[in-house]
């Protein structure tokens, strides 16, 4: 384990260095506080707003899409930006397929911030987060005959961990562009201060390395997101070690996943790395493997092509 405690020491080395020279590290803007509402993508409706007891007992918002009837239950996680609004479009769509949908915020993001004593875009431990989703998964054993886990860009990192630490709790998942393998990273100095700070200053804080452009091109959903409040433009360092803890988490454990995977991959996307999503998920040898490429389609797939979506992936559930 010496390589744990070594490696945060050497960024602090060669951080001092960098500040002792003249450079300075990027700096991201905190994060606003803004009204706390939902804010669904153009020509997504809004959905019922509730909320459950999180790993620790604090109230974590969610948002629901369902009918009377339903035998099957979706549960999305977002990105590491988004929130549940950017999936609307394809949860109302999927609840008018006959399907209920569940779409948990990440806590510091959506719609569990500071109003709810979090910060915004932060965790201490990877470990809450699966522990979160368990918390609202195991009660909905008994109320379904099938549940699967949607997972979206960064989401669809903790989707494959949640089912490789809990197989028995889901019938299969859904992971759309995920962001198990990646194109765009912070830089050298953010990596540097994310080492050094996380153990130290947990909640300093750094820019994502993405742009509204990466997610689509579409206008109206440009705009969408250039203008949505609830986006989280930053993250803290201790949130960016847990996703490095997490990408950890994968790979030794990846070969041993036995639940059958749908996977969509953009050919426009600049954020994933496909190739590499891929050659990590083939590992997996006994688990299926359903691959569905757009390839004339950026990153948000959920948004720009969301009835295509909702049809290959309610035709996969229905097999």
């Amino acid at each position: 384990m010496k390589h744990v405690t070594i490696f945060p020491l050497l960024c602090s080395m060669l951080l001092v260095a960098n500040l002792s020279s003249g450079a300075t590290l990027p700096q991201a803007q905190s994060e606003s506080s803004p009204d706390i509402a939902q804010y669904p993508a153009p020509g997504g409706a809004k959905g019922v707003v509730d909320t459950y007891a999180g790993s620790d007992g604090k109230d974590l918002a969610y948002v629901s899409y369902t009918r009377p009837g339903a035998r099957v239950a979706l549960v999305y996680l977002h990105g590491i930006e988004s929130h549940a609004g950017w999936f609307a479009i394809a949860a109302d769509q999927l609840r008018e397929r006959g399907y209920d949908v569940f779409c948990l915020d990440r806590r510091g993001s959506g719609l569990n911030r500071e109003n709810r004593g979090f910060v915004s875009g932060h965790v201490d431990d990877y470990e809450t987060l699966l522990a979160d989703i368990r918390a609202f998964m195991v009660p909905l054993r008994d109320r379904y005959d099938e549940i699967f886990l949607v997972g979206l860009s960064w989401g669809g990192k903790l989707a494959l961990s949640y089912g490789l630490t809990y197989p028995e709790h889901i019938n299969g998942m859904i992971l759309i562009t995920p962001g198990l393998r990646a194109e765009v990273d912070v830089s050298l100095l953010s990596k540097l201060k994310i080492a050094s700070l996380s153990p130290l200053h947990p909640t300093a804080r750094v820019a994502t390395p993405i742009q509204p452009e990466m997610f689509t091109t579409t206008p109206i959903y440009l705009q969408y997101i250039r203008e949505d409040p609830l986006r989280l433009t930053s993250a803290t360092v201790r949130f960016f070690w847990q996703s490095h803890r997490l990408d950890k988490y994968i790979d030794r454990n990846i070969k041993d996943n036995k639940i059958s995977i749908q996977l969509f991959l953009a050919g426009q996307d600049t954020i994933i790395d496909n190739d590499g999503v891929l050659g990590l998920l083939t590992q997996s040898k006994g688990a299926p493997l359903d691959v569905i490429r757009y390839e004339d389609q950026t990153h948000s797939v959920q948004l720009d092509a969301a009835e295509r979506l909702v049809n290959d992936m309610t035709e996969w559930l229905r097999r």
